[in-house]
């Protein structure tokens, strides 16, 4: 995470200076930029899709959430370079760059379930427990992460700003882990699609390649679209949408059909993964960093490491989520 960090040093705990310096005139112009880059990649392509598709999108709703998330973050930012003696400022600023990225992984790793169900229902089980386990961790890790930030700012004793370091680590090894699990679970479906009849030219899905885990709720929807309202027989609500030819009748959507469509949803998920997981290996190499007196700055402890890194990678990624309109490639998980 991107904090100043107290370290251990041969004297007692002291508090590093955090990653990418201390905010200056360069942060100033930096984040202006990255200001208008966030708010327009969330205003037109996540906010503008709620109007679009006439219908709210879960996964929209969290990438306009982040960008507006890092729009304060960086406003803040801007504010602590005014007022760099504020605490209160700088655990604001802090607590919004470490925190709001949860959201870009929680959309990916979500993501990666939803393709391997939709192209390996009768196997998606397994892999819908192993993607909830880890995004149930998120909570916690993140509320520890926040309350070492907290302390780092408003307690001088060197036991508890050591015991901050040693959470800090822990959470930033398992921000790494959790930005890289998208990347196998994608792979693992090419894979699997490669070695299926037809590999990844296939075009039908047979019927016994049913979600196990929606059958339920399919049934529920069928029946409350077509609830009536009299007894003229009219229909009350949103009517059921009709399926491409080829696409189970699950909760996961319209399955991607041929080698393009596979392919292109498999990059969406496979470049913010990557983006993401290169970010939280250099936020880790952060957190261990004890400063030594004398030694120059390494390079992932620079200003311009720290702008590309967290800002640049995290725009790239949330861009390309929009660029990919996420409604018409998981066109089920509308709000209603």
């Amino acid at each position: 995470m991107a904090t100043p960090s107290p370290q251990t040093g041969s004297t007692g705990p002291f508090r590093g200076t955090p990653a990418g310096g201390i905010p200056d005139n360069t942060d100033i112009i930096l984040s202006s930029i990255f200001i208008a880059l966030f708010f327009a990649t969330g205003l037109y392509f996540h906010f503008r899709v709620f109007h679009a598709y006439k219908r709210k999108f879960i996964w929209s709703i969290l990438c306009f959430g982040f960008c507006m998330a890092r729009v304060a973050a960086l406003v803040f930012r801007i504010v602590v370079v005014k007022n760099p003696t504020s605490i209160a400022l700088n655990i604001v600023a802090q607590v919004l760059i470490a925190a709001g990225v949860v959201l870009l992984f929680f959309v990916n790793l979500q993501m990666s379930r939803r393709f391997f169900g939709q192209l390996h229902p009768q196997h998606s089980v397994p892999v819908k427990i192993f993607v909830s386990v880890w995004c149930w961790l998120i909570i916690p890790v993140l509320v520890m992460l926040i309350t070492t930030v907290i302390q780092t700012f408003l307690t001088t004793d060197p036991n508890t700003l050591d015991i901050d370091r040693k959470v800090r680590l822990v959470g930033s090894c398992f921000f790494v882990v959790l930005a890289f699990i998208p990347v196998p679970i994608v792979l693992l479906v090419l894979l699997l699609q490669a070695m299926a009849p037809g590999g990844l030219d296939k075009t039908v899905v047979t019927e016994d390649e049913v979600d196990p885990e929606a059958v339920a709720d399919e049934k529920k929807k069928q029946a409350a679209h077509h609830k009536t309202a009299n007894g003229n027989g009219n229909t009350v609500g949103k009517p059921v949408e009709e399926r491409i030819k080829g696409e189970p009748n699950t909760g996961f959507g319209r399955t991607p059909v041929g080698r393009k469509a596979i392919l292109e949803t498999a990059l969406v998920m496979l470049i913010p993964g990557a983006l993401l997981t290169f970010e939280q290996g250099i936020r880790c190499a952060q957190a261990f960093y004890v400063p030594s007196l004398g030694d120059p700055t390494p390079w992932y402890m620079t200003k311009a490491t720290f702008w590309v890194c967290v800002f640049a990678f995290e725009w790239i990624s949330v861009l390309i989520f929009g660029l990919a309109v996420l409604p018409r490639r998981f066109s089920h998980l509308p709000i209603d």
